[in-house]
């Protein structure tokens, strides 16, 4: 079974008053709807966390990655430890908590895709962990060196922000070819309305605490899983079950 595009969903969270640019702890915006939806968020964001579990048992039992991309895991990774920093720096524990919850499947299923991978791939999926980890600490310094804490919040927000819409730019071909070939194979409609209810409460969490690093990159990711459901639901996969 393919995964791609599973850990796409971003996993954000931070408190920021915009009216003064100074942080806020998540503690003190006492409100009941918060806490639900960040209770919401951590779940679902958590569900999807365990949904390649799977097939990494598949690619264990097998001694072979098959067609499984290995990217999305990377990818994973590197979004997962770059909140975690930014949860650390605004104090967000629903944001740090339920990344540091996402690294540890991450290193696990980064490990395992490598180790099964064949010789070849192993040694080019080395190369791109040590990349995703270079870029993690290059942002790190780039937001922090000779910046006061605010500007560094600002920054490694922001970049954060980045890299989680370059994340969900990756489904976009795969559409495409669902589009042309009027087949959704490899598109799970379990994990779309996942990722869209992920998406959703992220948004509406980003909303509540005014954060713009964490609503605008989850709009996004709503609106994709929001076109990957319609197309599941308008070209079924022939080779899976609906």
């Amino acid at each position: 079974m393919e995964v791609d595009d599973i850990l796409t969903t971003s996993t954000t969270g931070s408190i920021q008053n915009i009216d003064d640019g100074s942080s806020l702890n998540e503690n003190e915006l006492d409100s009941p709807l918060l806490t639900f939806i960040s209770l919401c968020a951590t779940i679902i964001t958590i569900s999807l966390f365990i949904v390649p579990f799977k097939t990494i048992q598949n690619i264990i039992k097998t001694k072979n990655t098959g067609s499984v991309a290995g990217l999305q895991f990377i990818s994973s990774l590197l979004n997962n430890f770059l909140w975690i920093c930014y949860g650390s720096l605004t104090n967000n524990k629903t944001m740090f908590y339920v990344n540091s919850t996402g690294i540890l499947f991450s290193v696990y299923y980064v490990y395992n895709y490598w180790f099964y991978s064949t010789p070849a791939l192993s040694k080019i999926y080395f190369k791109k962990i040590v990349i995703a980890i270079s870029i993690g600490f290059i942002i790190l310094f780039i937001s922090f060196y000779g910046n006061d804490i605010e500007t560094s919040k600002s920054r490694l927000g922001f970049l954060s922000s980045v890299v989680c819409v370059l994340m969900f730019a990756a489904p976009l071909e795969k559409m495409l070819t669902v589009i042309q070939t009027r087949n959704s194979d490899g598109m799970l409609k379990g994990v779309a309305i996942l990722s869209l209810a992920c998406g959703i409460s992220w948004t509406i969490f980003g909303l509540l605490i005014v954060d713009i690093y964490v609503y605008l990159p989850n709009i996004l990711a709503s609106i994709l899983s929001s076109l990957q459901y319609s197309l599941i639901i308008k070209y079924p996969p022939k080779s899976l079950p609906k």
